[in-house]
């Protein structure tokens, strides 16, 4: 993010709302450059108009971030999955799997609406779609028999080095995703560059 906007970011932060004028003083910048700011901020749907705030000639706008801004900041949501994963492993161990798998219930619950009466290339397709707005940066390519999916990138890579379950759990998706079964060549968690799975049944629909 540019320098000065990250600064407006972290006023607004520690101190809840600023008006243009507060900022200028902040920041020792012109009503201009303050101004044209925010409008990129909120363009991006990091700050929104708050109000008005009672002044001597005019009032004033205020502003303050939105809910969305709260990605900008730091987050420890890894190393928490991370050790509450291993102590149910420690406690419950015969139990993770379990609960991982209704973790995948409640994401196919939440994405087969996208793919439901979908068939073929068109379902993987839109599966890839959503793997694409979950972070996996798929590629999807047709092979001799059939179709390889490939993930570039995985959300959950620290959690699943540590957890085979996890990586299980995303198999599990997928292939309630595609309508199909995958089966993995590739593993991020192994070392490879990307992870790489085998889909089926491809060959005979291009012949079609």
């Amino acid at each position: 993010m540019h320098e000065t906007r990250a600064r407006i970011v972290d006023l607004l932060r520690f101190q809840g709302s600023h008006t243009v004028e507060s900022l200028c003083a902040a920041l020792h910048l012109s009503r201009t450059a303050v101004k044209s700011h925010l409008t990129a901020l909120r363009a991006e749907g990091l700050v929104r108009l708050h109000g008005l705030q009672p002044g001597r000639r005019r009032p004033s706008s205020v502003y303050e971030l939105t809910p969305g801004a709260d990605r900008l900041f730091p987050k420890a949501y890894d190393d928490f999955a991370a050790a509450l994963l291993e102590e149910i492993k420690r406690r419950r161990p015969a139990a993770l799997r379990g609960y991982l798998e209704r973790i995948a219930d409640r994401w196919i619950a939440r994405d087969r609406q996208q793919v439901d009466g979908l068939q073929g290339r068109e379902r993987f397709e839109r599966a890839k779609s959503i793997l694409a707005g979950r972070g996996f940066m798929p590629a999807l390519e047709h092979t001799p028999d059939g179709y390889q999916l490939r993930e570039h990138n995985c959300p959950l890579m620290d959690l699943s080095a540590e957890h085979v379950e996890v990586c299980d759990m995303v198999h599990r998706w997928l292939e309630a995703l595609f309508g199909a079964r995958l089966n993995r060549v590739r593993c991020l968690r192994l070392g490879d560059p990307y992870s790489a799975y085998a889909i089926a049944g491809g060959a005979k629909e291009r012949s079609r």
